[in-house]
């Protein structure tokens, strides 16, 4: 009995641990020194609306901290359930990852990254990475890798794969936008 009312005490606690974010409120963070000045930058996701996030990178200043350098608005897929909460992630000393995900819900969960890295005096777009699966058919997968500094791609469908070049190189973090992907790897859904 004393279990019982421990439970039924806590539940009101977990109920606000597993909130969504709010419109405005920041939910992820990452740093690093992504352009080598010695000076620690940072990258953050807040939440836009109900369905997406803005990411928002500051670059270190050695005596005034960190300022806000870029803003991208509604870059990525936000929902408002577990399993469709967008990330950040370290990747190398000059990038990181923006992964979004719509994993807690129907039939065909998928993933993505896009590679974002510090090249020639900005930050650009380098890479996509995207793979979704059938739970209910175990052979209908897929993924799509593509690195935008060199072209090289690699796709896989069920069991076949492809790999290449494709024209689409790297370009600046400024012009993503929400659901972009290389045009190679639309070929995931025909």
């Amino acid at each position: 009995m004393i279990r019982l009312a421990i439970l039924i005490a806590l539940l009101p606690l977990a109920a606000v641990a597993q909130e969504a974010p709010k419109d405005g409120e920041i939910f992820a963070a990452i740093t690093g020194d992504w352009n080598g000045d010695d000076v620690p930058d940072a990258a953050m996701l807040e939440q836009s609306g109900a369905d997406a996030a803005d990411l928002v990178i500051y670059l270190g200043d050695p005596v005034f901290g960190l300022k806000e350098t870029l803003r991208v608005e509604r870059v990525v897929f936000s929902g408002q359930m577990g399993g469709q909460t967008p990330s950040l992630h370290p990747a190398s000393d000059t990038s990181f990852k923006l992964h979004s995900e719509q994993i807690g819900i129907g039939r065909t969960p998928w993933e993505s990254d896009y590679a974002i890295a510090w090249r020639h005096g900005g930050f650009v777009v380098s890479g996509y990475t995207y793979h979704y699966y059938d739970r209910i058919d175990p052979q209908d997968t897929g993924s799509c890798d593509v690195n935008l500094l060199s072209g090289g791609y690699v796709m896989e469908k069920g069991t076949q794969r492809a790999e290449g070049m494709q024209d689409r190189r790297a370009f600046p973090l400024s012009t993503l936008h929400a659901d972009w992907m290389p045009m190679i790897c639309t070929g995931l859904f025909q």
